[in-house]
């Protein structure tokens, strides 16, 4: 996130390790839904986005395997909620197609 950007957000570049936690759950979570192994990557990152109409801040969850799917939250790392993983992983399990 640019030094801009984090003091307008009221946010550091220093790490977060309640977000890194949250994160792995997040992660964790993706793994059970999907049913994917432990040795499956999974990412779950927070980011900043400064595009026109974009939220300031949202989450990308990615699958790295045979077949690579991504998907976008619209809401900060602490704010995702289980159910709104589970529902847009069951609902859209191939990804979002449209990039952002």
């Amino acid at each position: 996130m640019n030094e801009a950007l984090s003091r307008l957000l009221g946010r550091s570049n220093r790490p977060d390790p309640a977000r890194a936690d949250r994160a792995g759950e997040i992660a964790d979570l993706v793994r059970t839904t999907l049913g994917l192994t432990a040795q499956t990557a999974v990412t779950v990152q927070e980011l900043a986005c400064a595009e026109p109409g974009c939220p300031p801040i949202e989450t990308k969850i990615a699958v790295l395997d045979e077949a690579p799917r991504r998907w976008t939250l619209h809401a900060p790392v602490s704010e995702v909620d289980d159910e709104v993983v589970r529902k847009i992983l069951t609902t859209r399990p191939e990804g979002e197609n449209e990039p952002r």
